[in-house]
């Protein structure tokens, strides 16, 4: 059976601010790093021998994906399918920034809608990007795979690994440094055991 682990990046200051941080590379603030710390434990209770850890490059990620990695003493693994989603012009804007900037767009997007405006990345290939890398992940990991990514991009992995409607919040938001866990039978399809445990 694969066992995936879908983990978010701790918090940063942007977090704090309610920015967008999207492919904006943004750093852990010392709660993110403490809450990454706690993670890598509770990680390390429920974790078969063999794991492999990939993580998104953006450096929120794969600080909280070195401090969960190091207590194996394993080395870490990027793919750029695994970084957070291009938000284009909203990247570092709080909402009611971004309310002022694009009214109607913020407006759809608060009710779960796609905006449609020039650089933002919509769920159709967020999701496309993040399954290929999480399918071709799990394949090389001998026991359990662990997965540092982002809010968005982890919840659009989520959805669409399990074949569900990717409009609105239908699994919530993935919360800092929590976990989720995916499972896949052998010759069945993914579903989903935990959510954001560790979340505070």
């Amino acid at each position: 059976m694969t066992r995936v682990y879908l983990v978010r990046h701790g918090q940063t200051d942007w977090n704090v601010e309610g920015r967008l941080q999207g492919s904006s590379n943004t750093q852990l603030n010392e709660t993110g790093r403490a809450q990454a710390r706690r993670a890598a434990q509770s990680l390390r209770s429920v974790i078969r021998p063999g794991v492999v850890v990939a993580s998104s490059p953006l450096d929120r990620a794969s600080d909280t994906a070195h401090i969960v990695a190091e207590q194996w003493g394993i080395e870490i693994h990027t793919d750029q399918r695994l970084a957070e989603r291009d938000y284009g012009p909203w990247e570092g804007l709080s909402s009611d920034e971004r309310e002022e900037y694009s009214p109607l767009q913020h407006k759809e997007w608060r009710e779960g809608r796609e905006p449609e405006y020039a650089g933002y990345e919509n769920h159709a290939s967020v999701g496309a990007r993040m399954v290929e890398a999480i399918e071709e992940w799990a394949v090389k990991a001998p026991d359990d795979l662990v997965i540092v990514t982002h809010g968005s991009a982890g919840r659009m992995a989520v959805l669409h690994l399990l074949g569900l409607e990717v409009a609105g919040r239908r699994v919530g938001n993935l919360e800092n440094a929590a976990w989720s866990r995916l499972v896949q039978p052998e010759g069945g399809g993914w579903s989903l055991d935990r959510l954001n445990i560790g979340a505070e």
